[in-house]
């Protein structure tokens, strides 16, 4: 099947009204366990960027906190509006290599994004300069390491791909220690083999991680 290739942007702009169905395997895998990281939020400003649909977001002002949402894409970011009516949640459309927000917050969360950031360290720096010093931060990915291109075209809907760099751990550990931020934590993320169709996808399921969460601190 001939599938056509979008930027990464534009690839959102287009799955924004059916981004929340069906619930992607990883997406589900990532959010329960991310979910048991993510507790004792109540009255806790927390930023959470490339929020999308405000998967996170809602969750996490529905338990009490004060959060921020920044997506680059105005339609993700009109789903996420219109689910989070009632909640105390801001939205910013902005990039997240370069936010214009001037505060610091108790916690920044950034999940399943950063596979689609070619510069690393540049997004490293933004999450860590918007959190207070001591501050918590979340971090989730897809698994890449084992691509053996540092580029790729990745497949998120059935008709279209898109740009997907490939960091691995050495990579992340480097651009956490520039950036000031101490790893607590790095917990892998594993889908269940029933969602896969074919012996070998079974396989690669059952014993490698699908992504990783990485638990960190502000120095």
């Amino acid at each position: 099947m001939q599938t056509q290739h979008l930027e990464v942007h534009d690839l959102y702009q287009l799955w924004a009204d059916g981004y929340d169905e069906p619930v992607n395997p990883l997406v589900k895998a990532e959010e329960k366990t991310l979910g048991r990281l993510a507790f004792d939020v109540v009255g806790k400003k927390i930023l959470d960027v490339g929020c999308g649909t405000g998967r996170h977001t809602i969750r996490l002002a529905q338990a009490g906190a004060e959060v921020t949402g920044v997506d680059f894409s105005d339609k993700m970011l009109a789903v996420a509006r219109k689910k989070a009516e009632g909640l105390q949640v801001r939205f910013v459309q902005a990039d997240l290599r370069s936010i214009p927000i001037d505060e610091s917050f108790d916690m920044v969360t950034c999940n399943l994004v950063l596979n689609h950031v070619e510069d690393l360290h540049a997004a490293i720096r933004e999450i860590s300069r918007l959190a207070k010093t001591g501050g918590r931060i979340l971090i989730s990915d897809m698994r890449s390491d084992h691509w053996w291109c540092t580029k790729k075209r990745i497949r998120i809907l059935p008709d279209f791909t898109t740009s997907g760099f490939r960091h691995r751990q050495a990579d992340y550990k480097a651009a956490f220690a520039a950036a000031g931020l101490k790893l607590d934590l790095r917990k892998k993320i594993y889908v269940s083999c029933a969602t896969a169709s074919g012996l070998r996808r079974k396989l690669l399921l059952k014993f490698f991680a699908a992504g990783y969460i990485f638990e960190l601190t502000k120095r």
